[in-house]
């Protein structure tokens, strides 16, 4: 892929809230969709998909399907690309004219053994025959009123089609969604916390909050690190598997909280400590902690290349950013119970500064929203680093299930 193609990836649920597929949603530099498939890169491009579709579920590396929207320059091809049909989804923007071509294109593409989608869909008796050949129809939840959205679902109720419900904002809309008759769904409504009125953190819970805020201080000492962890039995457990674990191939067993911490180093013990905190029985999506790591990969990595940011303080303000939804607890009562660096709170709770601006940037290309992005970050510098932090978090993920 070019590096002046900025890519992101959203996913899209089903109704149990597992990833069963991800719509690719890409620009170039210039504010235009580029063709991203094409029979010239074919190679390159199943590469690419792969990058962007893999994840780690139930112990296990999978690969998922990937939405692509269907481009004119595809509609018009006279040859379709060899790609595995399996893993993508190609979709009919709803700016495409209906007419011969839209509709003999769409039985090539189906007959080749591709499947198909409508993207943004507002229902006219025109798109009778595409309807009775596509396999998903996705309805936009922000284009369409309540009333209009149960039309919808019952004028597509005759034709053998999926419904996508897309841009769930809440988690009211998936639960209403579902009740109306949707299979698959997607938007980022799982980012957002869902806050139960005077919930309290629980005891592991705030140990693991203090001992993550202990960790961005620079001057932290390993006698103070292993202190807090001895107060969370559970926690003081993982932490000597994890050295005691295939990964470290020591010699002789670890049986001491301050062997572990000194042998880990200060720089393991925040990286695996945040790695238990976002991948805890929390009773969350898998995603959301893959949304959590991808944010906090990035931080850390493009904090590398800043003289006044610190790449370990980074990797953890991106974990401290997303614990409100982990815990569903609001963001100002979790930095109420820690001490924080005053950069790091400050981007936290307002997006200013310095690391203000890293965590905005951030959210902002995981998000896609392209024409929001600081121009501190170069465009080919952050697709890199989002590429470089999606195979960080698949690997990162395979081990803790590991």
């Amino acid at each position: 892929m070019a590096q002046d193609i900025l890519m992101a990836r959203q996913p899209i649920y089903d109704a149990k809230l597992n990833v069963v597929a991800y719509e690719l949603l890409y620009r170039d530099t210039n504010n235009r969709a580029p063709c991203l498939l094409t029979d010239g890169n074919s190679a390159t491009s199943q590469v690419l998909l792969n990058n962007y579709t893999s994840i780690c579920h139930s112990s296990k590396m999978t690969t998922v399907p990937a939405f692509i929207n269907m481009t004119k320059e595809m509609l018009e091809a006279s040859h379709i690309p060899e790609l595995s049909r399996k893993h993508i989804v190609l979709e009919i923007l709803e700016d495409i004219e209906v007419d011969d071509l839209l509709i003999v294109s769409v039985k090539n593409y189906i007959d080749a053994g591709y499947r198909m989608a409508l993207d943004d869909f507002i229902y006219s008796p025109e798109y009778d025959p595409i309807l009775e050949m596509v396999h998903i129809v996705k309805l936009d939840l922000l284009a369409l009123t309540d009333e209009e959205l149960e039309q919808h679902v019952k004028l597509l109720q005759k034709f053998n089609v999926t419904l996508l419900a897309e841009k769930i904002e809440t988690l009211e809309e998936f639960n209403r969604c579902k009740e109306l008759g949707f299979k698959l769904f997607q938007g980022y409504f799982l980012c957002k916390p869902q806050l139960v009125e005077g919930r309290k953190l629980n005891s592991n819970e705030a140990v693991m909050l203090e001992l993550m805020a202990l960790l961005t201080n620079p001057l932290a000492t390993t006698a103070a690190i292993g202190k807090i962890i001895k107060r969370d039995p559970q926690l003081t457990l993982k932490i000597v598997r994890i050295v005691n674990s295939p990964l470290f191939n020591l010699i002789r067993k670890i049986d001491s909280i301050e062997e572990a911490v000194t042998l880990l180093g200060i720089v393991e013990i925040k990286r695996w400590c945040a790695l238990m905190a976002v991948s805890g029985e929390h009773g969350k999506p898998d995603e959301l902690t893959r949304h959590t790591l991808l944010r906090a990969r990035m931080c850390e990595l493009l904090a590398q290349n800043q003289p006044n940011l610190s790449d370990s303080s980074a990797f953890m303000m991106g974990i401290f950013a997303g614990l409100d939804t982990l815990l569903d607890t609001p963001k100002d009562d979790i930095l109420k119970q820690v001490v924080l660096n005053e950069d790091i709170e400050r981007a936290i709770r307002e997006g200013h500064g310095p690391y203000g601006e890293l965590l905005t940037t951030v959210d902002n290309f995981i998000l896609s929203k392209w024409d929001e992005l600081s121009s501190t970050y170069k465009p080919e510098q952050l697709n890199q680093t989002y590429q470089d932090s999606l195979g960080w978090v698949l690997e990162t993920m395979t081990r803790i299930s590991a």
